[in-house]
């Protein structure tokens, strides 16, 4: 996904990047970040500031589901409500799907979780529409702000 870098504190963004990445992002307005990165992470607005938390669940030893995104079924059935599910707004511009990038303009919705002192950011999911399935050949989506 990609999000403007304007609205972020610089001590929020020195969480994530080393000082040369920084030094590189400072330099344009947009950040693109994708699950499968060294240390991922989404934008999530709350109140009038933007902050950033990991995405997802990839170690091992997190007792985390091991994946970036959480289906709307599952969190409707209460398959996340060990994990106190709190609906957050991601506040991206493009999203990336199977090489393409796609607009999400008024953002996507994601979801935050909490193990313990350990906070997670997933991107909720539904089922594609057509128009998406042509475009990016998946069949879930990012569910549109």
């Amino acid at each position: 996904m990609s999000f403007s870098i304007e609205s972020i504190d610089k001590s929020e963004l020195k969480r994530f990047f080393t000082p040369v990445e920084l030094d590189k992002h400072l330099k344009g307005s947009l950040v693109e970040v994708f699950y499968w990165d060294r240390k991922p992470f989404v934008p999530v607005k709350e109140d009038a500031v933007v902050k950033l938390y990991d995405w997802g669940s990839r170690e091992r030893e997190l007792k985390l589901p091991k994946t970036g995104w959480a289906r709307i079924e599952s969190v409707r059935d209460g398959k996340w409500d060990w994990l106190a599910p709190k609906k957050v707004i991601i506040p991206c511009e493009m999203g990336y799907e199977k090489n393409k990038w796609f607009k999400t303009p008024k953002g996507i919705w994601g979801l935050r979780v909490r193990f313990h002192n350990i906070s997670r950011v997933y991107v909720l999911t539904e089922k594609a529409d057509q128009k998406f399935i042509n475009f990016t050949g998946h069949d879930r989506m990012p569910i549109a702000v």
